[in-house]
């Protein structure tokens, strides 16, 4: 394991020190630790938009699958729970800062369709 830099390990302790009355405390956290944190987190892109994210994501084969109808669920539940990992292992992403962008985007775009999605059903209900 790496040994925190002891510059910015006095400036956190500064900062902690001078700041304890708002409620936050300042970590330091190793690099890989943040990175496993974030790949983790579900995907909220796959979860309202599973074959637009599955491609974003290149991850190619679940999109194939999940335009079969029985085998759709298990990859919706797939790409949301577990797509980010998925998606950086298989991806063949150039590096990191590529390849987090293009997960916000995508989780957007999720979020996008479903708005849409809600807004056309209001229009048409009878």
């Amino acid at each position: 394991m790496e040994k925190t830099c002891r510059l910015c390990q006095a400036k956190v302790e500064e900062w902690n020190e001078k700041c304890r009355g708002c409620g936050f405390t300042l970590i330091l956290e190793p690099e890989e630790k943040t990175r496993a944190k974030y790949l983790r987190t579900p995907s909220l892109g796959a979860l309202f938009f599973t074959q637009g994210w599955a491609l974003g994501a290149r991850l190619y084969l679940f999109f194939a699958l999940s335009l079969i109808p029985i085998v759709g669920i298990p990859i919706l539940v797939i790409t949301t729970l577990f797509g980010r990992r998925l998606s950086w292992k298989l991806g063949g992403w150039s590096d990191w800062g590529e390849f987090q962008k293009w997960m916000k985007i995508m989780d957007v775009v999720g979020i996008c369709w479903l708005i849409f999605l809600v807004i056309l059903y209001f229009v048409f209900k009878k």
